[in-house]
């Protein structure tokens, strides 16, 4: 009965949380999503500002031009009137009155427009100054025209003084408009020249920043995956070296944490096989030296006996013999069996049959040992067992296993039941014995080969740890199960269950 204090660990999934939880995948896709958004700013802002500028410059551009326009219209409306003013003062033609109002209607239309694109309050003050001036040549035109007679209240001279006044704060307005228009465009290009300075600058620092942000980002993102590979190559060269102690820990993506744990749990499957490959040794050596000394003992007592009449102390020698050289086989054609039935290259012949006559012959034939140890052997059947597909030979092999176990392990004047019963979908045997009972931490791993318990309860009855790991492959080969159950001082019960 093959038993092991230890126990391969299985693979768990540890909990991961934050960014440690996130794939390879997902790493990259949010890198690359950062520095597509970091540059997108970049260019988003740039073209922003870009067209500010060219908007405020085209506006620019634009106002200026326009409010030179309407300058010039200004200018020529202006000496229109004068002309036509002047005319109708000396020839009274009422063709020259009406080009008079023409050219004064056209006056104050440009004068409306320019008004209307200002946008300063020095553009809009310079004309409505003009439009003051504008309006009160005009109102002394009308003055001059009812009141300039030689019995007006005003002197001689007085309405052409203040008529030349008027157009010449007209004229100077009118100049100083585009003085104004050209240094207000001069001082929109200064301001546009700094915004675009502090913008390069703007620009510059967010690009200097985004490309440090790539950086930091791929960097990150490239050691979250490389650090925790340099780990695992450090670790396989020393597995490669013997090397299974220090068990990896890594914060690292899924991936490769999984690889991690993986490697963990090889680490420990190695370590259990070296302590495996260890004990087998040492169970061999001990299995196969005892009965080789028996029989080398055994040879030189015969070679030195030469005597006839001690024939029966020369049986009783060979009879040991016999039985030693029987065990070695029975050693050897174990260890033949399970490696057969490892690498599937035993057959199996399977027919269905009855297992009840199974169990009988098993337990006939372990009843000269049961018996000679005073050990109580009983036999329970519950309902008609169907029959099953199965291997009979390799199933009596299962049974026989079970039961010599059950007698090594069970005290003299103990108890020993086999059940035999049908269940749902097929049959069951169970080998129940009164023996010491196997602990807790053993029973996980009692159907590995070459398992063997450190128990002191077991430490007279040891075996090559073979027996229950062929027992479970021929088991598993007929699609069926094998299970313990067992409690310290109250003895263990195997259960096979054979699908009908």
């Amino acid at each position: 009965m093959g038993v092991s204090r230890h126990s391969v660990p299985e693979e768990v999934s540890d909990p991961v949380t934050g960014f440690s939880s996130l794939n390879v995948v997902w790493r990259l896709i949010i890198g690359f999503t950062a520095l597509f958004a970091v540059t997108t700013s970049v260019s988003v802002y740039s073209m922003v500002k870009l067209n500010q500028f060219n908007k405020a410059s085209t506006y620019m551009l634009e106002l200026g031009d326009r409010l030179i326009e309407h300058k010039e219209r200004l200018s020529d409306a202006l000496l229109s009137e004068l002309s036509y003013e002047k005319k109708y003062a000396i020839s009274k033609d009422p063709a020259f009155h009406d080009g008079f109002v023409k050219a004064g209607k056209d006056f104050t239309k440009n004068l409306a427009g320019a008004s209307a694109i200002a946008d300063t309050l020095g553009s809009k003050e310079i004309l409505e100054n003009i439009s003051k001036q504008h309006s009160r040549y005009r109102a002394l035109i009308e003055e001059e025209t009812i009141n300039g007679g030689p019995g007006g209240s005003r002197r001689p001279g007085w309405y052409r003084q203040e008529k030349e006044k008027a157009v010449e704060a007209m004229i100077e307005e009118i100049k100083n408009l585009q003085l104004y228009v050209e240094d207000d465009t001069k001082h929109r290009i200064d301001g546009l020249a700094k915004a675009g300075t502090r913008a390069l600058r703007i620009g510059l620092i967010m690009a200097a920043s985004s490309l440090l942000i790539g950086i930091v980002i791929a960097a990150g993102i490239t050691l979250s995956i490389t650090r925790p590979l340099s780990v695992i190559k450090r670790k396989t060269r020393k597995i490669s070296s013997g090397n299974f102690e220090d068990p990896l820990d890594l914060s690292s993506p899924p991936e490769i944490g999984h690889l991690a744990r993986s490697l963990n749990l090889m680490c420990d499957r190695l370590k259990e096989a070296e302590r495996m490959k260890s004990d087998f040794f040492s169970l061999m050596a001990h299995e196969l030296r005892t009965p080789l000394a028996s029989m080398k003992g055994g040879i030189a007592l015969l070679k030195r006996d030469v005597d006839a009449s001690r024939s029966q102390a020369r049986d009783k020698i060979l009879a040991i013999m016999s039985e030693e050289c029987n065990r070695l086989i029975e050693h050897v054609n174990s260890l033949l069996d399970l490696s057969k039935m490892e690498a599937g290259i035993i057959d199996f012949n399977f027919a269905a049959g009855d297992v009840k006559p199974i169990v009988q012959r098993a337990a006939s034939e372990i009843e000269p040992l049961y018996a000679a140890r005073s050990i109580t052997f009983e036999f329970h059947e519950t309902g008609e067992a169907p029959p099953v597909m199965m291997d009979s030979e390799r199933v009596l092999q299962v049974v026989r296993n079970l039961l010599g176990n059950a007698v090594k392990f069970t005290p003299d004047g103990g108890r020993i039941a086999v059940f035999l019963k049908s269940v749902a979908g097929g049959v069951e045997i169970s080998v129940a014995d009164s023996g010491p009972g196997i602990p807790a931490e053993d029973r996980a791993a009692i159907f590995d080969k070459y398992r063997q318990s450190t128990t002191r309860a077991y430490s007279g009855s040891r075996g090559t740890g073979l027996g229950l790991a062929i027992a479970k492959h021929v088991v598993d080969v007929h699609g069926g199960r094998i299970c313990v159950e067992s409690e310290m001082g109250r003895g263990s019960t195997f259960t096979v269950f054979l699908p009908g």
